[in-house]
């Protein structure tokens, strides 16, 4: 049998400045919600008869893209198509990580983020949004004992030729 090796990428010049790049985008992120914050929600577009503006449409893009991100990593392990092991870790792990991107929209879009700790203790069993809260940490959950299967040695399952 096959065993796929994973190895460290050593850091580059190249990878540097990736990484430089990507913290400038970072940086340019958390001035537009300091922006947002301070001018409100009149910058994005929506008033008060738009009530879906931009950061709305981002949201919904990264937690729909969120699952498919995901089945990347279950082509590996419930098709058993060994060409995309290697990949079925990352694609877990950033499944994670744009789902949290567009809940974090969704928290700035809130008009008063701090008081999302209520929304977080007191279910409304009756609303669709609580609903969504119960399913996103159930998302996370299940992703999460999924990357400790596959990242623990004698755990993941072998992939058998049929």
């Amino acid at each position: 049998m096959e065993r796929t090796i994973y190895r460290t990428i050593k850091a580059t010049p190249g990878m540097w400045g990736t990484a430089l790049i990507l913290l400038g985008f970072i940086g340019a992120a958390g001035l537009s919600v300091l922006t947002i914050e301070h001018y409100g929600h009149i910058i994005t577009g929506m008033n008060n008869q738009i009530v879906w503006g931009l950061p709305h449409v981002f949201a919904i893009f990264l937690i729909v893209a969120a699952s498919g991100v995901l089945n990347i990593a279950s082509i590996s392990s419930v098709f058993g198509k060994k060409a995309y092991k290697p990949m079925a870790r990352w694609s877990a792990l950033l499944s994670i990580a744009v789902l949290l991107g567009g809940l974090a929209v969704l928290v700035l879009d809130l008009g008063r983020p701090d008081r999302l700790i209520i929304a977080m203790t007191k279910y409304n069993f009756t609303s669709i949004f609580a609903w969504n809260m119960i399913l996103y940490n159930g998302f996370f959950a299940i992703v999460g004992v999924y990357l400790v299967v596959q990242m623990t040695k004698g755990l993941s399952p072998t992939i058998h030729k049929a």
